[in-house]
């Protein structure tokens, strides 16, 4: 799509296909309204993240769901009926879903049907007397209204470089760190998840249900690792997380990879559950509103859709 072709236009333009986008697209396309689904990354998840080492899959950004909010738990029944989702014994005070094929399935499966961008940066967004225009540099597009799912930082930005109102949003503190994903042969770790001075947070994806025929690990670095690494280059990342792992008991290390998370998660969130213009059709939603992480992300997005979709058939 160059910037030269004619514009396209729809009901609705999400910026973000995490979890939050993608389950609002598909409330959306449910009512029959048209949708595009922006995204700066090459495919679809957000923070439901999973990736291929070899033959072996890896969760490494959200882990499990565990529902706590009416919409949660509808959408985890409902998934857990469709295989996307599989219940584990692993709190025996809560109940603890996880995707037996990967997180990502769960934004892949709420985004089937609807257009996606991927690979496409909004720059810009644009009020017009009806309607928005968004740019990208793929090109220009056009809608009735605009939703922004992203973290909260990146939406004021850009709002900013909109040169728009700075809205009275939530103040979220994302903490932020590197995450390494590797298989090892030889460990001692028996459990699925354990930890350690170097590594907080270490994750068994095999013991926790992915479907691998090998142990294959997520780990979070510490706050002082993760700063160490940040000016690094990612040979010297690899040098320093490997002789790190060693030191922890894994041994025979394969695909190793060290990814950095801006925005990881946020704790302890109580704050309103979306932002709505009604004047000019802008919506915010995300796990940076509501209860936060993934009960805060498809809570927020299904009641900024009842607002969005009596301004849409209201508008006119």
């Amino acid at each position: 799509w160059k910037q030269e072709k004619k514009k396209m236009n729809f009901d609705v333009i999400i910026v973000g296909a995490g979890m939050s986008g993608s389950f609002m697209s598909s409330l959306l396309r449910e009512k029959k309204k048209s949708v595009l689904v922006i995204e700066k990354s090459s495919g679809i998840g957000g923070r439901f993240s999973t990736k291929p080492i070899g033959s072996q899959i890896v969760d490494y950004g959200c882990q499990y769901i565990k529902p706590k909010t009416a919409t949660s738990v509808r959408l985890s029944g409902k998934l857990e009926n469709l295989g996307l989702l599989s219940e584990i014994n692993l709190d025996t005070n809560e109940r603890v879903f996880i995707a037996p094929f990967g997180m990502n399935k769960i934004p892949q499966y709420f985004s089937r049907n609807t257009r996606v961008l991927t690979n496409a940066l909004v720059n810009r967004i644009f009020p017009k007397k009806t309607g928005w225009e968004v740019y990208t540099d793929a090109g220009i597009f056009s809608s009735t209204s605009v939703v922004l799912t992203m973290p909260i930082a990146q939406v004021e930005n850009l709002l900013r470089e909109s040169s728009l109102e700075i809205f009275n949003l939530p103040k979220v503190d994302y903490l932020d760190f590197h995450t390494c994903t590797f298989t090892s042969d030889i460990h001692s770790m028996d459990d699925v998840f354990s930890k350690n001075e170097s590594f907080p947070w270490i994750c068994n994806n095999s013991k926790k249900g992915l479907r691998n025929t090998v142990d294959a690990f997520t780990a979070n670095l510490n706050k002082d690792i993760t700063q160490r690494l940040k000016d690094l280059s990612t040979e010297q990342k690899l040098e320093i997380v490997e002789g790190l792992l060693n030191s922890s008991g894994f041994v025979n290390i394969k695909g190793l990879n060290v990814h950095y998370w801006r925005y990881a998660f946020a704790d302890n969130q109580d704050n309103p559950d979306y932002f709505f213009d009604k004047s000019t059709g802008l919506g915010v939603c995300g796990d940076s509103f509501s209860v936060g992480k993934v009960d805060g992300a498809v809570n927020s997005a299904e009641l900024l859709c009842i607002k969005l979709l009596d301004y849409l058939d209201n508008i006119f």
